[in-house]
């Protein structure tokens, strides 16, 4: 919901003014001097401001400087000016007022210019979006790949871009899930809105219901202010949730009463909030058996499942490798000077991925920094079971391990170099910190 500051220090103009705006559903609050509005502006944002020139104490010139010049310069603001006063109002202007209206002014008119104000507000927010998106088309937006699997997931990805269910995509860590919520939201007739991405388990659970749906001031331990969700913040856009396997059960039931009505609470608030938000999943885990276990709703589930993209691990489409790694040096690390020798392209073919693309590029990483001349050696990927650059392909085939035994080894590689740093070693191997506990645990590693 748009909300709307009013500063005025005549009482009966502030609360008529705000009275109306209420009644064209706008989120209005008032503030009877500059300093009352300042303390406002400190605990929340607001979309629009209608100051008054002329208050004591402090003029709404004055206030206008402070919020354009750091404290909320994203405002659109509108003054209001007797006529005494059009000097100032032009001088607004120029440091960033969107129009005056003079006093006594027309409701109607005043109504024309807060439209006119907020529709410029959204075409410079649209802008940035874009921006953004133009940003993320040039760091590796697009799925890379000609194998017929992936052929498949960009299919299917296109034909349901539009759609306004919830979308579930499923895949191992490190197959590119994000990638494929990107591609289903700057595919759709919502590109130029927000795209908001979230990981479930990445957030502590206390605090999670808190990031998805927002707050009030003093709704918790440290809540001083408020604050809005990321559900408000996608808006008209798309919600990305990864790792959704990781949600705690109280939330589960408040997402699902989300998802079916398209309204929720803030933490600490009464209040009934709407958004218009396509929310889109993703999980590596078996959700089938998380429900079976009692560890996720079944209502959910379903709800989630409308729509499926299953994305293949890297070892189901190994053909697709060489376009991975040209794109990861040439587009990534901007280094086409580098190439793979054939015994190191071999090995990478021999490799079963357990960490999938992610895994791959971070190999190619390790490549770029260790490579002695233009070409990397099978020794610089420093690929589990092939030593040296008489480590062959053969070689790694003649050495074949079981996958649980390669995800062991892999992830106490990446806990090794980063000196056992958790968080770090999550972040490389695209999974949670509570879930890298578990694997430690699941595997007895050690350091």
């Amino acid at each position: 919901m748009t909300s709307i500051l009013v500063v005025d220090d005549e009482e009966d103009l502030r609360d008529l003014l705000v009275s109306r705006l209420k009644r064209k559903n706008y989120q209005a609050e008032a503030a009877e001097s500059a300093e009352k509005a300042l303390a406002l502006l400190a605990e929340k944002s607001f979309d629009l401001g209608i100051f008054d020139i002329r208050m004591e104490e402090k003029d709404g010139l004055t206030l206008l400087e402070e919020v354009k010049n750091g404290l909320l310069p994203a405002m659109e603001v509108i003054m209001l000016t007797g006529h005494g006063t059009i000097e100032s109002a032009i001088d607004a202007m120029k440091k960033g007022a969107y129009d005056y209206i003079t006093k006594p002014y027309n409701l109607s008119e005043l109504e024309m210019t807060i439209e006119k104000a907020l529709e410029k507000k959204r075409l410079i927010d649209r802008n940035e979006t874009m921006k953004a998106w133009m940003h993320s088309r040039e760091n590796n937006f697009d799925m890379i790949g000609s194998s017929s699997k992936i052929q498949a997931v960009k299919t299917l990805t296109a034909k349901v871009a539009d759609a306004r269910a919830s979308i579930m995509i499923e895949g191992e860590s490190g197959t590119g899930k994000e990638l494929v919520a990107k591609a289903l939201h700057y595919w759709s007739d919502r590109a130029d809105e927000p795209f908001i991405a979230v990981n479930a388990g990445a957030i502590p659970e206390q605090l999670l219901e808190s990031e998805l749906f927002g707050h009030a001031k003093g709704a918790f331990t440290g809540a001083q202010k408020e604050k809005k969700g990321l559900v408000e913040a996608a808006d008209a856009g798309t919600l990305f949730l990864d790792e959704i396997g990781e949600m705690p059960l109280e939330t589960q039931a408040k997402w699902l009463r989300f998802l079916e009505t398209g309204q929720y609470r803030r933490v600490g608030e009464v209040q009934e909030r709407s958004v218009n938000v396509r929310v889109v999943a993703a999980t590596n885990r078996d959700m089938a058996d998380q429900v079976a276990k009692g560890e996720f709703r079944e209502d959910l589930y379903y709800r989630l499942q409308v729509l499926t993209i299953e994305v293949p691990p890297l070892r189901e489409r190994k053909e697709d490798i060489p376009e991975l790694c040209e794109h990861y040096l040439r587009t990534v690390k901007k280094r086409p000077d580098l190439s793979l020798s054939q015994d190191a392209a071999r090995a990478l073919q021999s490799y079963d991925f357990p960490g999938n693309i992610r895994e791959l590029f971070h190999f190619l990483e390790r490549g770029v920094l260790l490579a002695s001349a233009k070409t990397i050696e099978t020794e610089d990927l420093m690929l589990p079971g092939l030593q040296g650059k008489e480590g062959s392909a053969k070689d790694g085939a003649e050495q074949k391990q079981t996958l649980e035994e390669i995800e062991a080894f892999h992830i106490k590689n990446v806990l090794d170099e980063t000196g056992w740093n958790k968080s770090e070693a999550a972040e490389i191997l695209g999974i949670s910190v509570r879930n890298i506990y578990r694997k430690i645990d699941h595997h007895g590693l050690e350091s």
